[in-house]
C-alpha cells in the first residue's frame, strides 16, 4: 500500500500553502503517527512520532486513524481525549483517505487566541477546506487526476495566484489572477513577471528567503487606474530529506483586492447583534413618526442626518437603518468626531500611508471609510468636525473616494454615510463654524429624534425595560416601582434623555434592597426638577398633563378592568379605542 512518506515534498508544500492562506499552523501525519509535514513548531518535529507511534495507546490521533472521523477540539482543558503538550488552544483534524483506507491525518492547530477564534468561528468552512486538502494529497499519492484536483483548487481560490520560477518567469496563474489584473494567462505565462508587474518585493523575498505576508502593494499597468492588493509572497525552497541547501525553486504570489480582503476579514471576525427598528422602544406618536421615516429611507443609499439631543438614541437609529438596508451583511463602523483629538481624527477617518508622519505604522493604516467599504459609516457629533476636515469629508461624499494622509492617489469607497449631531448646524453655518455646502450634502434625508420630555407615553415603557435590564445585570429581583416613585420619575424633565433614564434606574436598582423601587432610593435631582402643568412646558405638555389627571381620576373611580374602562370611556365621552390610546400615550397605569 502506498504511504504518504513517498510524497514528502508535496505534503510539505500543502502544509505551507494552508498556513499561508489561513495563518494557522498545520500538521500532517501518516498512518504510523509519523509527522511528515508541518509548519511553525512542527517543522522541527518532522520525522518524529506523535503518541510515541502507538496507534493502540488510546490517545486521540490513534483513535482517529481507526475511526476515520473528523475531529474538533475547541478547548483542550475541557476535552478529556486531548493532551496538549506545547500550549495548543484548539484544533481541527481530518483523515486522509485512499481507496477507503485511512493513510494519515491533517490538522490545523491554534497556538494563540486569534487562531483559536478563527477555528471556532469557522469550523465548518475550515473542516471542508481540510477535506479538500486531504483529497488533494491522496490524489497525488495515487497519481490519478492529480493535476485536475490541484488545478480545481487553485482556480477556485478567492486570491489571485502567480507562480514564478527562480529566474522570475511566470510558470502558472489562476482565474482570479486574470480577473484582478485584467489580462489573459496567455499574456502572462512564459513571460518575466517584470513585464506585467514591477513587484520589487519578489526579489527581496528571493534574496532573504523570508516570506512577505499581507502587505499592501499597488499595481498600475499601461497608465490605468492604480489598484491596491493585499499580497503574500512565499519562497518555494527544497524540502527533500536528503537535500538541505535551501535551493530556491521559485516564488508564489497570492494577492487579493484589499477591500474584498477586509470585507472577508470583517465577516470572519466580527459577531455583531443587529439592531432592528423593533429594538427601539417607544410607542408615542413622535417616536412612531421617527420609526416610520427610518423604515422608509433604510433601503436607499442617500446620506442621512440624524438630529436630536444628547442621549436620545441617535446611534440606535443609525444601526437600525443599517440593519434594515441591503448593506446589513457588511460593516457598520461608528466614529465619534468629538471624542478623538483633532490631530488624530484625519488619520482615523481617512487612514495614512507608511511614513506619513512621525510614529506612523511602517505598513500604513486604512481609515474608517476604507474599513466600512460596502457598508455604513456613522459619523456621530458631526458638528465637532474641524473645518479643514469638513472639506475633506465633502470631497469624499462628492467623489466617492478618499485620500489617505500622505497618499498620492485616491481610493474608491462604497459606503453609506449617516451623520448625527445634537447641535444646531444652521446656527453654526451662520457663525461660519460649519460649511453650508457640507450641510446640504449631509442633510439629504433628515431624521429628528424627539427628546424624552416630548414622548411621555414612552417613559414608563423605558423605565420598566431598564428595570428588567439592571435586574439581570445586578442579579436583583425588584418587581416594580412604587406608584409615588413612578409618578416622580414620569414627572421629571429628563434633560439627559434615555441615557439619563438608564443611569437613574441603575442607581435605584443598586440602592433598593426590597422588591419595589421606593422614592427614597431615587436620586435627589428627580424631586428637585419636577415638571408641572404650570411650569415652562409647552401647550401640548400642559394638555397632556391635564388629560392624564382627568383620566387617572376617572379610572380610580371606575376601576381598571376591561369592563371598568368601557364605563370610563362613556363617562369621558370618548370611544374605547381613544381611551386605550391615550392611556398608552400618557403612560397611565393600565
Amino acid at each position: 500500500m502506498l504511504e504518504l512518506s513517498i510524497i514528502r515534498d508535496t505534503v510539505m508544500n500543502v502544509a505551507e500553502a494552508i498556513t499561508a492562506a489561513l495563518e494557522i499552523e498545520t500538521e500532517i501525519i501518516n498512518e504510523h503517527l509519523e509527522i511528515i509535514g508541518g509548519t511553525g513548531r512542527y517543522t522541527r518535529k518532522i520525522g518524529s512520532f506523535e503518541e510515541e507511534g502507538d496507534i493502540d495507546s488510546g490517545a486521540i490521533y490513534g483513535k482517529l486513524l481507526k475511526s476515520g472521523e473528523n475531529y474538533l477540539c475547541k478547548d483542550p482543558l475541557d476535552d478529556p481525549e486531548y493532551d496538549p503538550k506545547e500550549g495548543e488552544l484548539a484544533e481541527i483534524c481530518c483523515p486522509i483517505k485512499l481507496e477507503d483506507k485511512i493513510i494519515g491525518l491533517i490538522g490545523l492547530v491554534a497556538f494563540n487566541e486569534e487562531q483559536r477564534q478563527k477555528i471556532i468561528g469557522n469550523s465548518a468552512t475550515l473542516t471542508l477546506f481540510l477535506e479538500r486538502m486531504a483529497e488533494l494529497i491522496a490524489s497525488k499519492l495515487s497519481e490519478t487526476e492529480q493535476r485536475n484536483q490541484l488545478q480545481g483548487i487553485v482556480e477556485s481560490m478567492h486570491e489571485g495566484l502567480i507562480a514564478i520560477d527562480k529566474d522570475g518567469v511566470i510558470k502558472s496563474c489562476n482565474y482570479e489572477c486574470e480577473r484582478l489584473l485584467g489580462m489573459h494567462r496567455s499574456q502572462m505565462e512564459g513571460y518575466p513577471l517584470s513585464r506585467i508587474w514591477d513587484l520589487k518585493e519578489v526579489e527581496r523575498v528571493a534574496k532573504s528567503g523570508a516570506a512577505v505576508k499581507d502587505k499592501e502593494i499597488s499595481y498600475t499597468k499601461n497608465n490605468s487606474q492604480e489598484k491596491r492588493f493585499l499580497c503574500t509572497i512565499i519562497p518555494i525552497n527544497t524540502r527533500d530529506a536528503e537535500v538541505h541547501d535551501g535551493t530556491l525553486y521559485g516564488t508564489m504570489i497570492l494577492f487579493q483586492n484589499i477591500s474584498d480582503a477586509r470585507e472577508r476579514m470583517y465577516k470572519m471576525t466580527v459577531i455583531e447583534k443587529h439592531t432592528t427598528i423593533n429594538d427601539i422602544i417607544g410607542e408615542s406618536e413622535p417616536m412612531l413618526r421617527a420609526k416610520r421615516r427610518t423604515l422608509q429611507v433604510s433601503t436607499s443609499d442617500s446620506t442621512i442626518l440624524i438630529t436630536g439631543e444628547s442621549g436620545t438614541g441617535k446611534e440606535l437609529f443609525a444601526r437600525a437603518i443599517h440593519t434594515e438596508s441591503p448593506r446589513r451583511n457588511n460593516p457598520f463602523i461608528a466614529i465619534n468626531c468629538g471624542a478623538i483629538p483633532e490631530m488624530l481624527l484625519e488619520s482615523e477617518l481617512f487612514g495614512y500611508e507608511k511614513g506619513a508622519f512621525t510614529g506612523a505604522d511602517s505598513r500604513g493604516k486604512p481609515g474608517k471609510f476604507e474599513i466600512a467599504h460596502k457598508g455604513t459609516i456613522f459619523l456621530d457629533e458631526i458638528g465637532d468636525l474641524p473645518l479643514h476636515l469638513q472639506v475633506k469629508l465633502l470631497h469624499a461624499i462628492q467623489n466617492r473616494s478618499i485620500d489617505r494622509v500622505g497618499g498620492t492617489s485616491p481610493i474608491d469607497i462604497d459606503v453609506r454615510i449617516i451623520a448625527a449631531t445634537n447641535k444646531n448646524l444652521e446656527k453654526m453655518i451662520a457663525a461660519q463654524e460649519f460649511r453650508e455646502d457640507l450641510y446640504f450634502r449631509l442633510n439629504v434625508i433628515p431624521i429628528t429624534i424627539p427628546p424624552l420630555r416630548e414622548r411621555e407615553g414612552d417613559i414608563e415603557l423605558l423605565l420598566r425595560y431598564a428595570l428588567d435590564k439592571f435586574n439581570r445585570l445586578l442579579n436583583k429581583e425588584i418587581k416594580d416601582f412604587r406608584p409615588d416613585a413612578l409618578k416622580a420619575l414620569i414627572s421629571y424633565g429628563w434633560p439627559g434623555n434615555v441615557r439619563e433614564l438608564e443611569n437613574v434606574v441603575e442607581y435605584a436598582v443598586n440602592m433598593e434592597m426590597g422588591n419595589e423601587i421606593l422614592p427614597e432610593n431615587l436620586p435627589d435631582k428627580i424631586f428637585r426638577h419636577q415638571r408641572s402643568p404650570g411650569s415652562k412646558a409647552g401647550l401640548k405638555e400642559r394638555l397632556d398633563e391635564y388629560q392624564r389627571t382627568i383620566i387617572e381620576e376617572c379610572l380610580n373611580e371606575t376601576g381598571r378592568t376591561t369592563e371598568d374602562k368601557i364605563v370610563a370611556a362613556k363617562r369621558l365621552g370618548i370611544s374605547e379605542s381613544t381611551l386605550y390610546r391615550r392611556i398608552r400615550e400618557l403612560g397611565i397605569r393600565g
